[in-house]
């Protein structure tokens, strides 16, 4: 298994390869848990909040949704009608307190948070096995968006993933060129109808791409950056996701 490296503060993998002056400071002044707030030592998360983390195990190979077995089989849904991308990779289930990370992640800018989103992430890759994309690309934001925002959690997942994996992380390949409206709230076909036509991709060369995102519900934003990737020229594109919704 590979350690994630916190890419998100600059750090490096915990261990003998990390500056002593870093290694000092967690022993002088220890991590506080980012869900309880105790100390947790080295970690950000003690070891009974990590306990608490749903991991999603047993999922279907194609959606991420969880099975209650098998978890190298697809879905029955999947089976009938295939996605458009070909293979999702979910670290977490979209639930408490997985959610609790995503949201001070993704709203409160708590790198500490996305740093446990990303090595969750990273073990289910792992675990996955296969074969590894060339390239990762994170799902963009509208440039105004980013603007408000300052940051693009799914970019700061991709970087953590990249440098662990030692793939590259492209960014301008895929751009998000229509704003659109916030997709929390919306059912199934009222985000179809958002986002539409929201990116664009240029000719990239690249045969099998990774998308990166924080959280996927129905998939429809996964679904129209796979088709963008694979109008311009992508054979496979899958999905990593650091928390898979179950409300589908």
């Amino acid at each position: 298994m590979i350690d994630i490296s916190p890419a998100i503060d600059g750090a490096e993998t915990a261990g003998r390869n990390r500056p002593w002056t870093n290694r000092l400071l967690d022993q002088a002044v220890p991590r506080h848990c980012v869900l309880c707030g105790l100390f947790s030592g080295l970690e950000n998360l003690c070891p009974p909040c990590t306990a608490e983390l749903p991991l999603n195990l047993a999922a279907c190979t194609r959606c991420g949704l969880p099975l209650p077995a098998q978890p190298e089989a697809a879905c029955g849904v999947c089976l009938n009608k295939p996605p458009a991308w070909d293979e999702v990779v979910a670290g977490l289930r979209y639930q408490s307190p997985a959610d609790q990370l995503v949201c001070q992640f993704k709203y409160n800018r708590n790198l500490a948070c996305g740093q446990v989103l990303g090595r969750n992430l990273l073990d289910a890759i792992n675990c996955r096995g296969g074969r590894l994309p060339q390239a990762i690309v994170p799902v963009p934001l509208h440039r105004h968006r980013l603007f408000a925002r300052t940051f693009n959690q799914a970019h700061m997942l991709a970087r953590q993933l990249g440098q662990a994996l030692a793939i590259p992380v492209n960014h301008t390949v895929l751009t998000r060129t229509r704003k659109t409206s916030a997709q929390f709230g919306l059912d199934a076909l009222q985000r179809r109808k958002n986002i539409r036509g929201a990116f664009t991709c240029r000719r990239h060369g690249l045969k099998h791409v990774a998308i990166v995102d924080d959280v996927m519900t129905t998939g429809t934003t996964l679904r129209e950056c796979t088709m963008s990737l694979k109008r311009a020229g992508a054979e496979s594109v899958t999905a990593w996701v650091a928390a898979r919704a179950v409300c589908d």
